[in-house]
């Protein structure tokens, strides 16, 4: 379908036609805004907010990007000025030991350390969940991680070989290492 051509039909008043993209990313939007916030509850309300910003700024949607990804970055932003107001702590480990790129490749990459992975992802704030999601899960672009996040690709790079060093980290010391 024309999502283009969609939009421009609901602009010119054929409202119900909205309920394409409910149906069509709805479940994308759920999974970010889930991966960001712990309540379930709370996910499903912030997905319906989601949706209700996307369609008071339909008008503004230029397709620069895909709608999925337009939609995402709206749900980010949703969710993450949710937990700003909640004020949700999260543990930070800013300062971990120095590991090269080869340690950290091999632990992360080792197939028998997957539940000690896992936890170590449990552990890290929701922003940097939510990028590995996006970028080893979902294979999503950098460019469109950057859009949905609202950084630079460069920034995305960074970030995810920081995160990576932090979940070494973690697997190596635990979460007594903050």
């Amino acid at each position: 379908m024309d999502e283009q051509r969609l939009i421009a039909r609901i602009l010119d008043g054929h409202e119900s036609d909205y309920g394409y993209f409910l149906e069509r990313y709805g479940g994308e939007v759920f999974a970010i805004v889930s991966r960001l916030v712990p309540s379930r509850e709370d996910a499903e309300e912030l997905t319906q907010d989601t949706f209700v910003r996307a369609y008071s700024r339909l008008d503004s949607f230029i397709g620069r990007s895909s709608f999925s990804t337009w939609v995402c970055r709206i749900a980010y932003t949703t969710a993450v000025s949710w937990l700003r107001k909640k004020r949700i702590k999260y543990l930070s480990i800013e300062d971990h030991p120095h590991a090269s790129d080869d340690e950290v490749d091999e632990a992360l990459d080792d197939e028998s350390r997957l539940d000690e992975l896992r936890q170590a992802i449990s552990l890290l704030k929701p922003d940097e969940q939510m990028l590995l999601e996006l970028f080893y899960y979902e294979s999503r672009p950098l460019a469109d991680i950057a859009y949905i996040l609202d950084m630079e690709a460069g920034t995305i790079a960074t970030r995810l070989h920081r995160i990576r060093h932090k979940l070494y980290s973690l697997m190596k010391h635990g979460k007594n290492n903050k």
